[in-house]
């Protein structure tokens, strides 16, 4: 049987497998540009305001792995990254890991109107001017930034991560 007399199930299958493996590898491009971002083992220090009007940063965690997921209402990756980390950050609560939640680029009436809707369990760091994320090299979104318990990068990398990568990473920073 040649490919043109398969089945049209068979075909379409193909193709939705096909376009969830482009969803699961590529991510939204966010707009700003292309930078590498920081270098394991180097020194990351910024604070935003919370959706409550705190200042949180990772430097707020002295001696605690630091996850810093950066993220997009309209970005559906994100979505699924979120998925991802939730049941880690059940597992880990209280454990010396602090999960923050960095929204880029949207306004805060947006963003709390999201989280009445979809909650985060941890809190939601807010960069409406996307000035932070810039000056990290977040590029596109979700990005995610681990931070060791020394204050070093840990682990920078755009695009979904897995569950399992990201634990091993969340334990090699000093978990």
């Amino acid at each position: 049987m040649t490919n043109l007399s398969r089945p049209l199930h068979s075909r379409r299958a193909v193709l939705v497998a096909a376009a969830v493996a482009s969803f699961l590898l590529l991510s939204c491009q966010e707009g700003a540009t292309a930078g590498g971002g920081p270098k394991a083992g180097s020194k990351v220090d910024f604070q935003l305001k919370t959706v409550d009007g705190r200042a949180l940063g990772p430097k707020d965690f002295p001696g605690q792995v630091v996850v810093v997921d950066f993220w997009a209402t309209w970005c559906g990756p994100c979505h699924l990254q979120a998925e991802i980390l939730e049941p880690i950050y059940q597992d880990l609560k209280g454990r010396g890991v602090q999960f923050l939640a960095a929204n880029v680029g949207e306004e805060p009436e947006t963003v709390k109107s999201f989280l009445k809707t979809k909650p985060f369990p941890y809190p939601v760091l807010l960069d409406p001017k996307d000035s932070v994320a810039s000056n990290l090299g977040v590029y596109a979104l979700p990005t995610l930034l681990v931070v060791d318990t020394k204050g070093r990068v840990a682990y920078f990398q755009s695009g979904i991560a897995d569950g399992d990568t990201l634990r091993q990473v969340i334990k090699k920073a000093g978990a």
